[in-house]
């Protein structure tokens, strides 16, 4: 298509640069694929291609141009918009050293190449992006696709459009220009052309059948599986790609490194394409070349494993353990620049018990011994090690637990589920309890759980019971309270007593009776 038909038969720039939100703009949204302008009979379709999801993107439109119609539809008149008139002006109007119209803008515009990733007319659309990106515009959102994974901007007034990306991923190189059909035809179909790469992140919830979400539960200690996906970013025009995976994770969680495994599409990428360092936040996987391990569109899957360590004993909250990633990559053929993608975010959460040993006076017990299992046939024992807070879940260290001089005991980091908490020594004075004590705990979390953002909700509220008694349940410390009580055992008789005495006197005057009788015969 030569340049003059670009121009009428109405062209649309899909500019995916990052630019600040201006306090002129308002906002659209779109849900189920629909964003509605309410202005006029024209749309524009944006569809999704096979490396981007448009669900989560915020992009700005500005209508630099009005655009009239013949009434036969043969020729378009092109009028620039007075938002932006006075700048666009200056730009070319600098360019050609002379004061310009619309019409001269019009023409300066069909006179510029537009073939390459570099043309003069990217470059010029590119400078009327970064002029007007604190001016006023529409923001769009988009909150939901349509079944296809696209979306519609419609009721759109007829004109020339500039369409900018503005998710938050910073240091992007793609603007790229694209043809709208005339507008005769009221509606345009055009392609998302980002050159970044996309990451999602999910943690593995092996609880009730859950599996890969953004949300879960876990002991201290447990394996924690992670995941990220993301796919082959277009390669090409790059001597070599850089691609790095960025991980940023709670103190209270720790890596194994060992765990690390790569895939792109199903080919395991060996550990010396890649590098790990730990940083103060978390760690990188760095490819600093990823060229010639998968082509564009091809599926990489990214796994490991981490762990709730002993510092999550001392942060048990409602807030979780946040876990998040972001890519950084290539950006440019021509330069050594890197983008950043956003972060992706999952979060994981641990419980607590705190527990009270009295009699049936609330007279406070220590010295009562117990070991928590996580069955009923106290097979499948839960070691704890005594720490400063109280007991900790262990891997390795097994420690009795012991109520203290205030009768209390608080066992940290458990996860969700029944557990059997099982006296094994009774305070001093006191008979063993016979059953293990039930600990059943049941956490809500929000019902969508795959859109978790960081320091959002994922955990609504926390209950618990034993052998289906309420216990009380605190959301804000995730702590269970379990009151575990031991009867005043009923006194044996003690010597001295009346009817040791009776026994006594009897026995006596039965041996004096048996003496007489001898002597009598």
């Amino acid at each position: 298509m030569n340049k003059r038909n670009l121009i009428y038969t109405g062209l649309l720039m899909l500019a995916m640069v990052t630019s600040p939100v201006s306090a002129k703009e308002t906002s659209v949204s779109v849900v189920h694929g629909m964003a509605n302008f309410n202005e006029g009979n024209a749309s524009i379709v944006i569809q999704a291609n096979q490396n981007q999801s448009m669900q989560g993107k915020s992009f700005k439109v500005y209508k630099l141009f009005d655009a009239t119609n013949s009434k036969d539809n043969t020729s378009i008149h092109y009028t620039l918009n007075s938002v932006y008139a006075s700048k666009i002006k200056e730009l070319v109007s600098s360019s050609i050293s002379k004061t310009v119209s619309d019409q001269d803008v019009v023409e300066y515009m069909m006179s510029l190449d537009n073939e390459g990733s570099q043309s003069e007319y990217r470059t010029f659309i590119e400078s009327i992006q970064n002029a007007i990106s604190s001016m006023e515009a529409r923001i769009v959102n988009v909150e939901s696709c349509d079944v296809n994974g696209n979306i519609t901007l419609d009721k759109l007034e007829y004109g020339f459009y500039l369409i900018d990306e503005i998710t938050n991923v910073s240091n992007t190189h793609a603007a790229s220009s694209m043809t709208m059909v005339n507008t005769a035809n009221p509606k345009a179909m055009i392609q998302i052309k980002s050159d970044y790469p996309s990451i999602v992140k999910k943690i593995y919830e092996d609880d009730n059948n859950i599996g890969w979400n953004d949300v879960g539960d876990f002991e201290i200690m447990q394996d924690i599986p992670y995941k990220y996906e993301s796919k082959v970013p277009d390669m090409s025009g790059y001597a070599s790609y850089f691609l790095e995976f960025e991980d940023e994770m709670d103190p209270s969680l720790s890596l194994k490194e060992d765990s690390i495994q790569v895939k792109v599409k199903d080919t395991l990428i060996s550990a010396d394409k890649y590098s790990v360092t730990k940083t103060s936040t978390g760690f990188k996987v760095t490819f600093h070349d990823f060229k010639g391990l998968g082509s564009q569109g091809d599926p990489i899957l990214f796994t490991y494993d981490a762990y709730l360590n002993d510092l999550a004993a001392t942060k048990i909250s409602k807030k979780g353990f946040e876990n998040k990633v972001r890519l950084n990559f290539s950006n440019d053929p021509q330069t050594n620049s890197k983008g950043q993608t956003p972060w992706d975010s999952v979060v994981c959460y641990t419980y607590q018990v705190r527990g009270l040993k009295t009699n049936e006076k609330d007279v406070k017990l220590d010295g009562a011994t117990f070991k928590l299992y996580r069955d009923s046939n106290l097979s499948d024992l839960v070691k704890v090690k005594k720490s400063t807070n109280g007991y900790v879940v262990s891997n390795g260290v097994d420690e009795e637990i012991v109520s203290n001089a205030k009768g209390e005991f608080v066992i940290q980091g458990l996860d969700q589920g029944t557990y059997y908490l099982k006296e094994i020594k009774a305070p001093d004075g006191y008979t063993l309890l016979k059953e293990a004590i039930e600990i059943q705990i049941t956490p809500t979390f929000v019902a969508d759980r795959n859109n978790y953002t960081s320091n959002g909700e994922g955990l609504v509220s926390l209950s618990a019971t034993s052998f289906n008694t309420h216990l009380n349940a605190s959301t804000n410390d995730l702590s269970v309270a379990l009151k575990v009580v031991n009867q005043t055992g009923s006194k044996l008789p003690v010597t001295g007593s009346m009817g040791t005495i009776v026994c006594v006197l009897t026995g006596a005057g039965i041996m004096v009776y048996v003496c007489k009788k001898k002597r009598e015969e």
